[in-house]
């Protein structure tokens, strides 16, 4: 074997292990990142009513994206005494199985209404503080189904101030 031959065989094979890398990279960023985060849609001095955000951050779009409550029973320990069948209803319906988001754009969000915690512990529709797993199941656009596992946490908390202090409107 010459030196020259030896030469391109390393070439060969450190041109093999870089592409194997750039493969395995591109094939982890190039599919769609699908999160869900509860986020204040409004606050005040009585309460907070929350809003369900689902959002895109890979680089293509997911399909047919589902929300599955990872423990049924950490679900229903988050709710409040105000969590009525209406509002069961209406706010846990982003879980149903039957509901999926058919197509969300990379880079793109979408939100559904989720509910409220009230100073009334009676009129509360969650715990505050409340906290329980959901798993995010989707597709990418090619075919390829996706299951977010670990579970992924939901907190009921106010978004607006991480610590819950927050500085009054000036007039």
């Amino acid at each position: 074997m010459t030196p020259e031959l030896i030469v391109a065989i390393v070439a060969l094979v450190v041109s093999a292990v870089a592409l194997g890398f750039s493969i395995f990279f591109w094939r982890r960023q190039f599919r769609p990142i699908v999160t869900a985060a509860v986020k204040t849609h409004s606050g005040g001095n009585n309460g907070i009513a929350y809003n369900l955000i689902v959002l895109n951050s890979g680089s293509i779009p997911a399909k047919n994206v589902r929300l599955i409550p990872y423990d049924p029973a950490a679900l229903k320990g988050a709710l409040g005494e105000g969590a009525d069948e209406a509002g069961r209803k209406a706010w846990l319906a982003c879980f149903d199985p039957s509901t999926s988001i058919p197509l969300l754009q990379n880079g793109d969000r979408t939100s559904c209404s989720f509910g409220m915690t009230h100073r009334d512990p009676r009129q509360s529709f969650w715990k505050p503080m409340a906290e329980f797993p959901i798993r995010v199941e989707y597709e990418g656009w090619f075919g390829v189904r996706y299951n977010k596992d670990p579970p992924q946490i939901l907190q009921i908390a106010d978004s607006d101030s991480f610590t819950g202090g927050m500085w009054a409107p000036v007039k």
